[in-house]
């Protein structure tokens, strides 16, 4: 398959989180609003700074954040990932070629 046949997708992503405790009833339409308006400020940049795109995907979720964990994990260093050369080492061979 020819480089420019791959499947390649820019994914940003943003959260606005509502600070714990602020004693405010946030209405659909407001926040409907506020949707409606940055979609089109992210459209409108996106037209002029990433112009190759064809599409573009919006996911408007909102909900209650009860337990929300995320968390980066190092892996350990291989020559695929670039990590024994930066400590130094030779590949010892564990690991596949491809």
């Amino acid at each position: 398959m020819p480089d420019n046949e791959v499947p390649r997708v820019l994914r940003l992503t943003f959260e606005f989180t509502v600070p714990k405790g602020l004693r405010v009833n946030i209405r659909n339409t407001r926040r409907n609003a506020a949707v409606k308006a940055l979609v089109a400020a992210v459209e409108a940049l996106a037209a002029r700074e990433f112009p190759w795109a064809q599409t573009m995907t919006v996911r408007h979720e909102w909900m209650y954040a009860w337990h929300d964990e995320t968390e980066e994990r190092e892996m350990p260093p291989s020559a695929e990932n670039g990590g024994l050369a930066a400590l130094g080492q030779e590949d010892p061979g564990f690991g596949e070629k491809g």
